[in-house]
């Protein structure tokens, strides 16, 4: 069984949290990048339907670059397990090479248990002059950002951090980067929105064009990272 992102409402028992989020972000009216999700179980059994789906879902959106993730048992209210899933940047659009990647380094009960109520995300990868990611806490929000697709959520030090409270900024760039005051007022709004959709903080990964917030992932705050920088 395989789903399009964009075009269809994901339950979390069937295709695990970050899809389903993803797919109710995407609903919303954010930009989210297009993905195909391919059920676990399914993929697990190498039906041809996964390798007809992947080579339409390429030649309809034609991604210059793929990023593969998974979609499982994380991202939970009361555990978000922030870094335990599964992300492979620039794969090239090919669907037998992608399908060959999946199956040789996702497929694992580590990544997926049991294969039950999970999927593997095919998802274009934004290309972008800042990401990152934001947090929310009692309306305040936490912005931190890099230049590579990874910078930040694979644990580097972030070029970027700025908090926003109200109409009121803070920002650290350690003599690096500047910031554009429209990105972080436009992050602040769009993780408020989320925030009181979702009823909970969230945890936002996200990449800036230069005009949009592209959000790519979201998870419940499960912490209180929350620090004003000085």
């Amino acid at each position: 069984m395989v789903a399009d992102l964009l075009t269809q409402e994901l339950e979390p028992g069937r295709w695990g949290f970050k899809a389903a989020r993803l797919s109710e972000v995407a609903d919303l009216g954010f930009p989210v990048p297009p993905a195909l999700c391919l059920r676990a179980d399914d993929l697990a059994r190498g039906t041809a339907e996964a390798v007809t789906a992947t080579k339409t879902w390429l030649s309809l959106y034609r991604p210059r670059r793929v990023v593969i993730r998974t979609s499982a048992y994380e991202d939970l209210a009361d555990n978000a397990q922030a870094g335990r899933t599964v992300s492979l940047l620039n794969c090239p659009p090919d669907a037998l090479a992608l399908l060959r990647t999946i199956d040789q380094d996702l497929l694992t009960t580590e990544n997926l248990g049991d294969g039950s109520g999970t999927c593997v995300m095919v998802q274009e990868q934004v290309e972008a002059p800042f990401y990152g990611v934001a947090f929310t806490h009692e309306r305040r929000v936490l912005v931190e950002a890099a230049q590579q697709p990874d910078g930040v959520t694979s644990g580097g030090t972030p070029q970027i951090r700025a908090q926003a409270e109200g109409a009121r900024l803070a920002v650290d760039t350690s003599g690096q980067l500047v910031p554009s005051l429209v990105l972080v007022r436009r992050l602040r709004r769009v993780c408020l929105l989320l925030a009181d959709h979702f009823g909970f903080d969230v945890d936002v990964e996200w990449a800036w064009t230069g005009a949009t917030v592209v959000v790519l992932q979201i998870r419940p705050v499960t912490g209180h990272p929350l620090e004003w920088v000085s």
